[in-house]
């Protein structure tokens, strides 16, 4: 079986702006649920005005807002940013943890995956919670190596 947010994931990576919009109109819709079988999708009655919208307007930002993530110097520890570019992303942990990270790594393969947010006790896609971010770049939280849980730091 392959789940819808397997086959969102692969559409996101391969900049699939279309097929991307409508998985997103339908999760969104509550026509199908990210656990489900991907077969699912083929069964929908999909609004195709809307998803056109989504489309023109790239509701996802595709391709445009990039998951960031920094190496920081406490061991295995990284800080998680959404930016348009890696220098926006750098000059922000700097700003705000008074350090230069050890390395910063385009990290949007991750964009698809669940993440706990400590401060408000939610899990959501990444992709999901983008969509609620104003102003980029932006800080998400740190995260132990290896563990999708983002608390976030006081500088």
């Amino acid at each position: 079986m392959v789940s819808v947010q397997e086959v969102f994931q692969l559409a996101i990576e391969m900049d699939m702006v279309h097929l991307a919009h409508r998985i997103f109109w339908a999760i969104a819709e509550g026509k199908v649920k990210v656990k489900e079988d991907s077969e699912r999708l083929d069964a929908i009655d999909y609004d195709d005005e809307a998803i056109s919208k989504m489309v023109a307007q790239n509701q996802l930002s595709i391709g445009k807002i990039k998951l960031y993530v920094a190496e920081t110097t406490m061991p295995d520890r990284f800080a998680f940013y959404y930016s348009e570019n890696v220098l926006d992303a750098h000059a922000l942990h700097q700003d705000m943890f008074r350090e230069t990270p050890k390395r910063l790594t385009n990290a949007s393969h991750l964009m698809p995956k669940l993440f706990h947010f400590d401060e408000t006790d939610a899990v959501n896609i990444l992709y999901f919670h983008r969509n609620k971010v104003v102003a980029y770049p932006y800080y998400l939280g740190h995260a132990l190596a290896g563990e999708r849980v983002l608390a976030r730091m006081r500088a």
